[in-house]
């Protein structure tokens, strides 16, 4: 759906993950479960709330992720429609800048209720905490590789293989190019360019922080939006320019992506889950689909064609640690060393049953220094919109 600005100070946004068109459903969303922040309409009474527990606990996490503190609860509860399926994972998420404010959530997700839960759900939640914390457009791939650190290591895997396919190729975006794009490309490879070299380029900049990583990228976007690039790579991360930063992030690239270790005696994390969400090891092998517009147009690149990639899930050593010494019904994240092949996993998971905080909803302030219309650095000034494109809704 088109994104309008309104007026002289409002803008409404869009921003997705959908690696498969939002089509029209075959089965009826027939319950609906809420929850402090979330009302979520689903097929089934027992969906719904799983998703609805889901996501209020990424709610909580991410917030603590990011900016070490809980969110305030919103003013009203962000519905999220959920379909369920054997159909491309995704979703879009919207909601309004006005006078210093961000309101107006909305949330469609899709896919099968499994990657709904560890993928979709962290990823567009991820996206309502940015907008939280900035009020303002964050340049694509800042806003989307951030949301994908988040999510399952088979569709991190997929994001690094895209990565492998353009990398040497005319398809790769450069680095200066990269940073100044506002709007989602038109094309669907541009696109999907996009999102794996965000996710690499948001992998490579938190990891390289260590336990700060998270805290630093924001300041990073932060002052990248008032003082430019250029300045505010060498400020955070001690680079001379941006041409410098992309021959650290190709080398980085190039040695097929290590994780950071910053703390030798510190276990990397795998894939965090609410308690319950279990993930098992399977002897399948496991298929990254590209998906487009439609799920049946989609080729598949599976365990048989696909390159050898060495590339490593560098979220793992950017989860919390919190977990490490949590109770077995602690609804902190799960670590799964046990896993035997990453991004693999069979069975049906439950999600801890934690609904939002008994707080009374508030309005959450912006910082004082940002502006709720601003459009960041190098915007298109002639862009009447700012919407997600047709093929990826």
């Amino acid at each position: 759906m088109p994104s309008r600005f309104q007026g002289a100070c409002a803008l409404y946004v869009a921003v997705a993950l959908v690696l498969g068109a939002f089509a029209g459903g075959n089965s009826a969303l027939a319950a609906t479960h809420t929850t402090t922040n979330f009302v979520v309409t689903a097929p089934s009474d027992d969906i719904a709330r799983r998703v609805a527990n889901c996501a209020e606990y990424w709610r909580r996490e991410l917030a603590l992720q990011w900016l070490e503190e809980p969110l305030p609860n919103w003013f009203r509860p962000c519905p999220i429609s959920v379909k369920v399926g054997q159909i491309g994972a995704g979703g879009q998420t919207t909601f309004t800048f006005e006078n210093g404010e961000v309101f107006g959530w909305k949330m469609q997700v899709q896919g099968t209720l499994e990657r709904i839960l560890d993928s979709v759900i962290p990823h567009e939640v991820n996206h309502t905490i940015f907008a939280s914390y900035f009020r303002r457009p964050l340049p694509r791939w800042a806003d989307e590789g951030a949301a994908t650190l988040f999510e399952h290591e088979s569709e991190q895997a997929r994001q690094n293989h895209l990565l492998n396919q353009v990398f040497n190729t005319s398809r790769k975006i450069p680095l200066k190019n990269l940073l100044a794009i506002r709007e989602y490309p038109e094309d669907m490879q541009d696109v999907l360019t996009l999102y794996a070299e965000g996710y690499s380029l948001a992998g490579f900049l938190v990891g390289s922080k260590g336990e700060q990583g998270r805290k630093t990228y924001l300041k990073f976007l932060d002052d990248a939006h008032k003082i430019g690039w250029d300045k505010s790579i060498a400020r955070h991360y001690g680079y001379n320019s941006v041409d410098e930063l992309e021959q650290r992030w190709s080398s980085w690239i190039v040695a097929g992506s290590p994780a950071p270790v910053h703390n030798p005696g510190e276990k990397l994390a795998q894939q965090s889950q609410p308690a319950g969400e279990k993930l098992m090891a399977s002897n399948a092998q496991p298929e990254y689909v590209i998906r487009s517009q439609s799920p049946s147009d989609t080729p598949a690149v599976t365990a048989a064609n696909r390159t050898t990639d060495s590339m490593q899930s560098i979220p793992r050593s950017l989860r919390t640690a919190r977990a490490a010494n949590a109770g077995a019904d602690s609804d902190a994240p799960l670590r799964t060393a046990e896993l035997s092949r990453p991004g693999v996993r069979t069975a049906s998971h439950e999600v801890a049953e934690a609904d939002g905080e008994n707080t009374k909803p508030v309005r959450p302030r912006p910082p004082a220094t940002l502006s709720p219309t601003a459009q960041g650095i190098d915007t298109n000034l002639n862009a009447e919109h700012y919407s997600f494109p047709d093929a990826r809704r």
